[in-house]
């Protein structure tokens, strides 16, 4: 099927909360290879990407806390599936465009990915960025119906194409002093869900991701600019079937989760293994404080018949907490209330998490808004306030990192010149972002949430400008070297 592109002279970068892949495919044979659109094959790994088989020029953890070189290290930054300068919507029908985090690998362009890893460093001082890469759940029907190159061979291995693109991705980040976390099979609790069976021991699922996340760790194993792998996005606790109660799927999930760290770890053991398992602030849930601290049943024979938790098969906690929804009627009262529960909400992570002596850093943090149509000016001052508050008092608790969930903008919204609407076309998000363009006219982007971003445009600007959000994050753990690279002598050398 032929690709169809955004015409406007103004870029429309969406990103999207809820993914565009609703549904999964029955099985690996049925990934839409046969329908996709021929393209020139990718080039083969570079030889000239940074390796070393040295422990010291990784990110290690000793006495529960994040060492680089023997010098201490810290993970602060943000997620990354591109901004701005890039292309990350898909078009629709009727004028729509729909946000995709996908696009990012589509539209590669490690000219414009350097340009943002170069930004975040001088913004956000940043030494990490969380990036994913999909399930077949996020990618299936990219291919079929939208002329995406597979991400996968028939058997579950990633394509040299992709590959590739990983490869580079970890060279520029390290190039810019900067270390990736990846995030491997993004959206795959929505598939255990879908057909459990499949991701026993043995099952097709189950050895078709083991290949996927062995190929993706044995291309990157040597690679210093990885810091850590996960399995899988907020996977443990899927909200339809455990939200409130422990059921069938939890055990399966965890056991699923394990069998990968194994794989994960058996291909490239120099890098750590985090946890990426969403915050819960109600106490009376299984899954308080997080689901990774929750005592699972061995139900598939994946830790030897004996119960366990993921908090102690991992190297670091990387939760994703999200403290407070603001709404209209919170800001006509007082919001400090919520502002001292967000840092109560991390303060029991913590006292959890200092039992395990594991470090914590949020993979993801940030505000959420009810209705998503909330007007910038109005959350702003909440929003910065929320940063400020729950990183400092972090810093005193001990978390050792946070990456804010997508801080870069990803469409060009200059005051005056951009709505955000009420929308009902997509299930996903329940607002869309019209934006002006340069004939006149207007563009209707669906799934974007600018409320994310950290930084912001003036009238006339050619860059965005940071929030006060994002100076919190760039002037976080003051005391903590700014370079990500290991000390003198210990610098990686060699090819691959």
């Amino acid at each position: 099927m032929r690709r169809r592109r955004l015409a406007s002279a103004i870029p429309l970068l969406g990103l999207v909360i809820g993914f565009v892949c609703s549904e999964p495919l029955p099985a690996p044979a049925r990934n839409g290879l046969a329908e996709a659109r021929a393209r020139p094959s990718a080039e083969s790994v570079p030889s000239s990407s940074p390796r070393s088989g040295t422990p010291v020029a990784f990110v290690q953890v000793r006495d529960g806390r994040f060492r680089l070189g023997g010098q201490p290290f810290v993970l602060r930054g943000t997620n990354y599936f591109g901004s701005w300068r890039e292309r990350s919507t898909i078009g629709e029908r009727d004028g729509l465009a729909q946000g995709s985090v996908w696009e990012f690998y589509d539209d590669w362009n490690p000219d414009k990915v350097d340009l943002d890893f170069q930004f975040m460093r001088s913004q956000l001082n940043a030494t990490v960025v969380r990036i994913g890469t999909p399930a077949q759940i996020d990618f299936a029907r990219l291919v079929q119906y939208h002329g995406f190159q597979p991400w996968y061979n028939p058997d579950g291995t990633i394509t040299d194409h992709y590959k590739s693109e990983l490869v580079k991705l970890a060279d520029i980040a390290y190039k810019n002093n900067i270390r990736v976390q990846f995030c491997l099979l993004w959206n795959v609790g929505s598939e255990i869900a879908k057909d459990g069976d499949a991701f026993k021991p043995g099952g097709p699922m189950d050895a078709f991701y083991s290949h996927q996340v062995g190929s993706i760790a044995s291309a990157l194993k040597n690679h210093p600019g990885v810091i850590a792998y996960s399995i899988g996005n907020e996977v443990l606790v899927n909200w339809k079937i455990n939200g409130t109660q422990t059921s069938w799927f939890e055990p399966r999930a965890g056991g699923f989760i394990l069998r990968r760290l194994h794989d994960v770890h058996a291909a490239a053991p120099l890098q750590l293994l985090a946890s990426d398992e969403v915050a819960s602030p109600n106490s009376q849930q299984w899954h308080s404080p997080s689901a990774e601290f929750a005592l699972l049943p061995d139900a598939d024979n994946s830790n030897g018949q004996q119960a366990f938790r993921l908090v102690d098969k991992i190297n670091y906690l990387g939760p994703h907490l999200y403290p407070e929804t603001l709404t209209a009627e919170d800001l006509r009262g007082n919001p400090d209330l919520k502002l001292d529960d967000a840092v109560q909400q991390l303060t029991k992570y913590m006292q959890a998490a200092n039992a395990y002596r594991k470090p914590v850093a949020l993979a993801e943090f940030g505000l959420k808004l009810d209705p998503e149509t909330l007007d910038p000016g109005q959350y702003s001052d909440f929003r910065d306030e929320l940063f400020q508050r729950v990183l400092a008092k972090g810093q005193v608790l001990g978390l050792q990192g946070a990456l804010a969930w997508l801080a870069l903008p990803q469409i060009v919204l200059r005051p005056g010149h951009f709505a955000i609407e009420t929308s009902k076309e997509n299930k996903y998000s329940p607002s869309e972002v019209r934006v002006e363009t340069s004939d006149g006219g207007a563009k209707r982007v669906l799934f974007y949430k600018p409320h994310f971003s950290l930084f912001t445009w003036g009238p006339d600007g050619d860059m965005p400008s940071p929030t006060r959000a994002a100076r919190a994050i760039a002037t976080a753990w003051p005391d903590i070297p700014t370079s990500a690279r290991p000390t003198p002598g210990s610098r990686p050398t060699g090819s691959h």
